[in-house]
Order: structure tokens, then sequence, then C-alpha cells
């Protein structure tokens, strides 16, 4: 990731902390899983020493922040990731809690668009908090939509193409 600001990295609000618990939480329930198949248990041999270290990268990479356009979330270390969601499209944050879960103190939230697939996030830090405060800033913009820059009429818009099409038809001749 370069330290430049996209566009879509514009009009930062607030960003996302995760719990370190997380960790534990993936390299647990990856192990649970393993251990469901006999090819998972050998497997485990290998994965129960390393397993520790790539979760612990995953965590390192992960990023998410509310701007005032959208909430834009980054993970992934070997496999990246990068979902930016309009908050006009987002149609529900939810926040789930399970045994699993609460054993180690950590929700997921889920973020609902319609027609796309959830994007889920898990170990949010103040998950209320920031599921509150995505839900007023989409309901502020949804309220109070601002364009991008001025509007141009469709008239002007066929002007100009005519105007380039005829630069390039002289130049062609």
């Amino acid at each position: 990731m370069g330290s430049s600001e996209g566009y879509a990295d514009s009009g930062h609000i607030m960003a996302v902390e995760f719990d370190k618990k997380i960790i534990i939480y993936w390299w647990l329930v990856a192990n649970m899983t393993l251990l469901s198949t006999i090819i998972g248990i050998v497997v485990m041999i290998f994965w129960v020493p390393f397993g520790w270290l790539i979760h612990k990268k995953q965590y390192e990479h992960m990023s998410a922040a509310l701007t005032d356009r959208s909430v834009n979330m980054r993970m992934g270390w070997l496999f990246k990731k990068q979902q930016n969601i309009p908050l006009d499209k987002l149609t529900d944050v939810s926040i789930h809690e399970g045994p699993i879960l609460n054993a180690f103190g950590v929700v997921r939230m889920q973020f609902e668009t319609a027609g796309a697939a959830p994007f889920i996030l898990t170990g949010v830090k103040n998950s209320e908090q920031f599921r509150d405060l995505v839900l007023r800033q989409r309901d502020s913009l949804v309220s109070n939509p601002q364009h991008a820059g001025p509007s141009i009429s469709s008239n002007e818009v066929l002007v100009e193409i005519r105007d380039l099409l005829k630069s390039i038809d002289s130049r062609l001749e």
C-alpha cells in the first residue's frame, strides 16, 4: 500500500481497531477444522507451529476505516482483498456474537449491501460505536446527497464529443 491518499480514502472519519485476541480465535478455529478430517490431522503437524505466525501476519495486514462516502476494508497478507462499500449502497451493519466468539471476547461485524455478498470483519473493538457511526453517516449521506462536482448537462457533453470527433477527423485527413 502506498502512502498517498486515493479517492476511496478521502474524507477519513474513523479507523477501526482490531482486538489481538482474534489471532488466537483464528488459530483455534483452524485447528478444530483440521481435526475434523484425517488429512487435516496430518496437516496439523505443520499448522500448529506455523499457523500462529500466519494468523499474526493476517492480523497485521487488516485495516478498515469509515470515510465520508464509504467503508473501506483491507485484509490479507498473501492474498490481499480490498473492498470499498459505498454508504449509500449499505443496507445493514450487524454484530454477531456466539459462544465461541464470546469466549474470546470478540465480535463479528457483517456489512450488507443490496445484491452483493456480505463483508465480514472479526474482532472489531468498539463495534457498537463503529456500527452506530457508520449508520449515522449513511443516513446523513442519503438524506443530503452531495455531488462530486458541478453537474454538466447532456448537451454540453454531446457538444464536447462532437468537437473531439471533428478534431480527430481533421487529423486523419
